[in-house]
């Protein structure tokens, strides 16, 4: 059976004509317009989007203008509106299921896809071209490819992963960010309980890295951000973490003074591009220590000290996004209660604001909270 869509939105499986969506355009602007929805088939789906949280890529996407008009968003959760018999046996997600949807699009048939490491499937790779969710231009049909929608279009390939009706609709919004962070302690960074943490930049993903780092054990976890970071600093501390204001010119030492630990095991480089923080980030780590470099840094190469890693048995890790196991443990962690995530205000914003928000955060001037979330029918 097909489902069609129809006017009347409401009933399980039935679809409005169209739906409002914010569309980023060429030289970093947006606006709203009504793009057409579609029927379901057999193997697809729709989604009702109830959030879309603003992560770095996005405003990184908008400042520099995306090449066609394309939907943005890709930290999606939402509402099964939609769905064919197949997709539904697929996804086990009924229509009325709340879900969380990754951004990936992965053939599902190489051989990374069959060993579970999809998020590296060349067909889904930004850097070789692929195609991820919250990066298709509106002009392939049906155009809603991005959370910043009022309805997302899930094709065959979405990796969906559903939700337990009790889990809060804010906290709903951290499962990606929440999955990365316990993606690179626990398992980038090898975490074990009693040990010392370094988290670098207390913004979005450096928030979720500490929750992470609290919930697995660590004994102590330090948080390093700049003086205009003072409030996210504190939410940093409410999380559990003792927050050190860096000096640009002596980060490491700054940070000793602050803990009197000298036995770093594991620091996150949650800073962005700054290549600054690499070579602090290894002076700081004690003996089999780790480094986990969760962005490129801008100039990419930089200098590592290869006698001290070698002296101290260091590890640096590159990662990318999360294992599909760090989903299923972040949906865990949230509803339980274990994340207090919380304690991180969110700030919501209609689509109408989605613009101006991506503006204002490219240019420093975002909210004190890092935890923006797009309501799409608010």
């Amino acid at each position: 059976m097909t489902l069609t869509g129809t006017e009347g939105p409401g009933e399980h499986g039935v679809l409005p004509a169209t739906a409002r969506a914010c569309v980023a355009l060429p030289g970093s602007g947006s606006e709203i317009q009504r793009l057409p929805i579609t029927s379901a088939g057999e193997d697809d789906g729709w989604l009702r989007v109830t959030s879309s949280g603003i992560c770095g890529t996005d405003v990184g996407l908008h400042a520099a203008g995306v090449a066609v008009p394309t939907v943005l968003g890709h930290h999606v959760v939402g509402e099964i509106a939609a769905v064919g018999a197949d997709a539904a046996r697929r996804w086990g997600a009924a229509a009325g299921s709340r879900v969380v949807l990754e951004e990936y699009l992965p053939c599902g048939t190489c051989a990374t896809c069959r060993t579970g490491t999809y998020r590296l499937c060349a067909e889904t790779d930004l850097w070789g071209g692929g195609r991820r969710i919250g990066t298709i231009p509106v002009s392939e049909a049906p155009g809603l490819f991005g959370g910043n929608s009022e309805y997302l279009y899930l094709p065959p390939n979405a990796v969906v992963h559903p939700l337990p009706e009790t889990l809060d609709e804010d906290l709903a919004a951290w499962v990606l960010p929440y999955a990365n962070a316990l993606d690179w302690t626990a398992g980038a960074g090898r975490l074990a309980p009693g040990e010392t943490v370094v988290v670098l930049g207390p913004g979005y993903h450096g928030l979720a890295v500490v929750a992470a780092a609290v919930a697995g054990g660590a004994e102590r976890v330090v948080v390093g951000g700049l003086e205009r970071d003072a409030e996210r600093l504190a939410m940093a501390e409410a999380l559990g973490a003792l927050p050190v204001v860096l000096d640009r010119s002596d980060v490491a030492g700054r940070i000793r003074a602050a803990s009197a630990r000298d036995d770093v095991a594991l620091v996150v480089d949650a800073v962005g591009s700054d290549p600054d923080v690499v070579g602090p980030a290894v002076d700081l780590l004690g003996h089999g220590g780790r480094l986990v470099l969760t962005s490129p840094k801008k100039p990419a190469q930089v200098g590592l000290d290869t006698s001290v890693m070698i002296r101290r048995s260091l590890t640096v890790r590159a990662v990318r996004g999360r294992a599909p196991e760090a989903v299923a443990a972040a949906i865990a962690s949230l509803a339980d209660g274990s994340s207090h995530l919380e304690r991180v205000p969110t700030v919501e914003i209609p689509l109408d604001g989605v613009g101006d928000m991506l503006s204002r955060l490219a240019a420093g001037a975002g909210p004190e909270s890092p935890h923006v979330v797009v309501r799409p029918t608010a």
